[in-house]
């Protein structure tokens, strides 16, 4: 789970900001909080977060500043590899000054504190520690004084018989690399959890993407009946499904079969759920494995009943409306393991953290309601959301608490800022969103009046 994020210099996040996830003050949808365990070390987060902003104010930006730091722990760097970052430009100075991002997560009941420093040429510093209510313990810092050299401390909980390894380790990492990430590299274990907090717990789902493997336990059948089952409560007009056999070597390459040959496991009576839209393979799959242990791959047709009559006819998923298809992304959100018996990114031992780019892409306005309502209310998710979106009709009391509501604004310099609506105590009766259509908490489009052209013809 997220606890908080912060960015620097970073697009166009100049100054750093911060996006919390720890409730404030309200007393509104205390189930909206997922609960720290009541211990003294333990800390209440919130299940989501919608952050809202004008065009080009940053907030996409936020979810890329994820992405990035993401993307740079889990696939690391080559080489001399100039590293791709993307420093706030309308500043000279900060473009030869370092970007920031650090993360605090819980991962297996255990609180962490990771983040790093860097330029296009290094990394200049980076820490993990683990975090309490009061107090923190150094699990690792590095530290650079110029050259080139990657220089580690190691906190208490690392045994001695193991310290000569891991600074061998450290001495072995390239400047441009993270260390943990070359300690994974390394097979070492001390750091395991973190890494794999950034690799497995954190999805990002931005409205291009439309290629996920969605790891499932179940049958076939149960797949897809949970995935009909809601696409029926959101109103598509589809009532059931098909499974049509094809062959997974023309619709995968070796590595995607490769990738799921491993996932799933013999005898667990699994599938995964794969959509993919390329070339002339637009759709959804499932694929498990036989008794053979051979992956079996079946494509996922969606009937709909034709004019008054009860027969049906299937659909391809291409055929379907882009809104259809940017549900049967996101519905696997929604998995209720009580309900469906699935085991899927939300359940109890595999919490994810979702970050939804332009969360309303291709929905009708009640879609998106209704899917944040699904998720807050009417599901046993232990997953949370941060969706970034333009939905005003989410800005609903009833519907999210105040600290839930985050949004971001440039100033005159092109920066962008970062800002809670618990910031603004509104009353529990206010219209949040005839609030913000009014500007009062910023985050809107400032358009000038347009000159009149002159027709000089």
């Amino acid at each position: 789970m997220l606890i908080r994020f912060r960015v620097s210099n970073f697009l166009s996040f100049n100054q750093q900001v911060e996006l919390s996830m720890i409730p404030g003050k309200t007393r509104q949808h205390l189930d909206h909080i997922i609960s720290g365990g009541g211990g003294r070390n333990d800390i209440n987060i919130l299940k989501a977060s919608i952050v809202y902003g004008a065009n080009a104010s940053g907030k996409s930006n936020l979810i890329k500043a994820v992405d990035f730091a993401k993307g740079l722990i889990t696939g690391g760097t080559k080489a001399k590899q100039a590293i791709s970052l993307h420093p706030f430009k309308l500043d000279t100075a900060r473009l030869s000054q370092p970007s920031k991002f650090e993360f605090e997560f819980r991962q297996n009941n255990i609180n962490y504190l990771y983040g790093f420093e860097l330029n296009t040429q290094k990394i200049i510093a980076e820490w993990l520690y683990e975090i309490k209510k009061t107090t923190q313990e150094m699990l690792f810092e590095r530290s650079s004084d110029g050259d080139d050299k990657t220089k580690v401390t190691f906190g208490s909980s690392v045994q001695k018989k193991d310290l000569k390894f891991l600074e061998f380790v450290a001495m072995g990492t390239r400047p441009n690399q993270l260390f943990l990430t070359e300690s994974m590299d390394r097979n070492v274990a001390y750091f395991k959890p973190a890494f794999d907090w950034f690799a497995e717990t954190l999805v990002i789902i931005f409205p291009g993407t439309r290629f996920s493997i969605t790891p499932f336990i179940a049958g076939r059948k149960a797949i897809a009946n949970y995935i009909v089952d809601y696409l029926e409560k959101f109103d598509t007009g589809i009532c059931g499904f098909e499974l049509v056999p094809v062959e997974s070597r023309k619709i995968f390459t070796p590595e995607i079969l490769g990738k799921l040959a491993e996932d799933i496991k013999p005898g667990m009576n699994g599938g995964i759920l794969l959509s993919t839209s390329a070339e002339n393979l637009v759709g959804s799959y499932i694929v498990d494995k036989d008794a053979a242990g051979e992956l079996q791959t079946s494509k996922l047709m969606l009937k709909h009943r034709m004019g008054n009559c009860s027969e049906q006819t299937p659909f391809e998923v291409s055929e379907e409306s882009d809104g259809t298809i940017r549900l049967i992304d996101l519905i696997p959100i929604l998995n209720n393991p009580g309900e469906h018996n699935l085991v899927y990114f939300d359940s109890g031992e595999n919490k994810r953290v979702y970050l939804i780019d332009e969360l309303e892409r291709s929905l009708h306005p009640d879609l998106s309601h209704k899917f944040i309502q699904f998720f807050l209310q009417e599901t046993k998710s232990y997953s949370q959301i941060i969706a970034a979106t333009h939905e005003a009709t989410l800005l609903d009391l009833d519907l999210l608490r105040r600290d839930e509501v985050w949004f971001v604004q440039k100033d005159k310099t092109g920066a962008s800022s970062l800002y809670s609506l618990e910031e603004f105590s509104p009353r529990y009766d206010k219209d949040i969103e005839k609030g913000y259509l009014l500007g009062r908490f910023g985050a809107i489009p400032l358009i000038r009046d347009l000159d009149p052209v002159e027709d000089n013809l």
